[in-house]
């Protein structure tokens, strides 16, 4: 090759075109010459070496994925449901993780401060509506009750408030009928209103409204005054003889709130009382679950998350959300490493579904996560969690199976002597999703589905 660039060098030198500056020409020989070589050994360069800087720290990396883990599950501790994005209303029998129930205590606010309503107003209807989010757990073919109490205590707006909390009510139920059944359609849109929305009615007791109407008639009421006379609704299930589901809504969606119609003078008009998160206080909601102490959840499930019989973890574990359940993993010998003297390089812990029931029915959590403790005994998130595409924890749906990159929390591990060598995980975003996941344990009889953490490291 380096022949024939001296013999295409020699041979542009001796050139003589017309009417050509030559010596401009002959001034852009060295230049040229060097371009070409450098084309010319770009062009040899072995494939397999570009990029392989990019690599280093894999290269001469040693690999392991037979890391010493424990785990086991137990139960959640308190969960923050105030004020969430969605609400689940709803109730589910599990044949793994037994019965739960959602409800719902929220506060609702007039759309005015003062109305003059006519000279006889009277109650037409008043109507709770509640606007589906699309999002369920569970057969919505199932039916299930509902009712509907006021609420006689406060839910106070400088407090947090946690998924076994409770508020007092009238053990009234307002629902017309009262055995109100609610078969869930949180796809199908219906016309109300001019509105074209997927939601929820449920007809509430006449003299409620009447009791609204008499307050209200020309009379100022502030939104403070309005939460002293109206506390707000306790909105239940009730269980019946099925397996029931579970059944999103969006509390803070303008479709959502209690519709008051009346008449005056044969006149009908309406007033709105919504949960607008964009005022000031704003009104409050809360989400309590129930997991009813997992009384008829299966043996297998007992004997490891209430009897603490941790070996069972070997062979499965559980994940819960709302409030359910959680699982230890722990790192026994990670400490020893320090007298290797060695560098991580690359760490992931593998968790895989077990795969035991219709997945259709019962999808497996979209994303799981990750917890730390630190020396104060606070919860935090793993050094490693900055992007979600570095941090991992989707659910491969191919591989079935969830994948987290800890890194740094490893190698910290292994370094400092005031981190214990335990994690969480959890359902992520647990407060607002109903999915629940059984995983493969540390030592299943399908090894290659095992609880694992693969690393990569160097020694130095």
């Amino acid at each position: 090759m380096l022949m024939n660039i001296t013999i295409f060098m020699k041979n542009f030198w001796n050139f003589r075109p017309v009417n050509f500056n030559l010596r401009f020409l002959q001034s852009l020989f060295p230049i040229l010459f060097i371009s070409i070589l450098f084309s010319f050994q770009s062009c040899n360069k072995e494939p397999d070496s570009i990029g392989t800087n990019l690599r280093n720290d894999l290269i001469n990396a040693v690999f392991t994925d037979t890391i010493t883990l424990t785990a086991h599950s137990i139960l959640e501790d308190t969960l923050n449901t105030t004020n969430l994005n969605s609400n689940f209303l709803g109730y589910l029998v599990d044949e793994v993780f037994g019965t739960t129930t959602a409800g719902i205590y929220t506060q609702f606010i007039p759309n005015a401060t003062s109305y003059s309503l006519g000279d006889s107003p009277t109650c037409d209807s008043i109507v709770l509506t509640l606007k589906y989010t699309g999002s369920f757990y569970g057969d919505t073919l199932n039916p299930f009750k509902i009712e509907v109490y006021r609420l006689t205590e406060d839910i106070s707006s400088e407090k947090i408030y946690y998924q076994n909390n409770s508020f007092e009510y009238n053990p009234k139920n307002l629902t017309i009928p009262e055995e109100f059944i609610l078969y869930p359609k949180p796809n199908t849109k219906i016309k109300v209103d001019s509105l074209v929305e997927a939601h929820l009615r449920i007809k509430l007791s006449d003299d409620l409204g009447e009791e609204f109407i008499k307050k209200l008639n020309n009379n100022s009421i502030s939104h403070d005054k309005f939460k002293e006379f109206f506390k707000g609704l306790y909105i239940c299930p009730v269980p019946i003889a099925n397996e029931g589901s579970l059944v999103s809504f969006s509390l803070t969606s303008i479709v959502t709130g209690i519709q008051l119609y009346y008449k005056n003078n044969d006149v009908q008009r309406k007033i709105s009382f919504h949960i607008d998160s964009k005022t000031k206080p704003t009104p409050m909601r809360v989400s309590t679950y129930n997991h009813y102490d997992y009384n008829n959840a299966s043996q297998d499930f007992k004997n490891q998350v209430l009897d603490n019989d941790s070996l069972l973890g070997r062979e499965r574990l559980y994940v819960q959300s709302m409030g359910g359940v959680k699982t230890k993993i722990t790192f026994p010998n990670l400490k020893a490493l320090r007298d290797k003297r060695i560098v991580i390089n690359k760490a992931e812990l593998i968790i895989s579904n077990h795969h035991e029931v219709d997945v259709s029915k019962y999808p497996p959590p979209a994303r799981l996560n990750l917890q730390a403790i630190n020396e104060k005994g606070k919860t935090i998130f793993l050094p490693d969690y900055t992007t979600l595409d570095y941090w991992g924890g989707g659910y491969d749906k191919t591989n079935q199976e969830y994948r987290f990159r800890i890194t740094r929390y490893i190698q910290n591990i292994i370094l400092k002597d005031n981190l214990e060598p335990y994690i969480y995980l959890v359902v992520d975003g647990a407060a607002r999703n109903a999915n629940r996941l059984v995983l493969h344990g540390t030592n299943p009889l399908e090894t290659d589905k095992r609880l694992r953490l693969e690393i990569y490291y160097t020694e130095y």
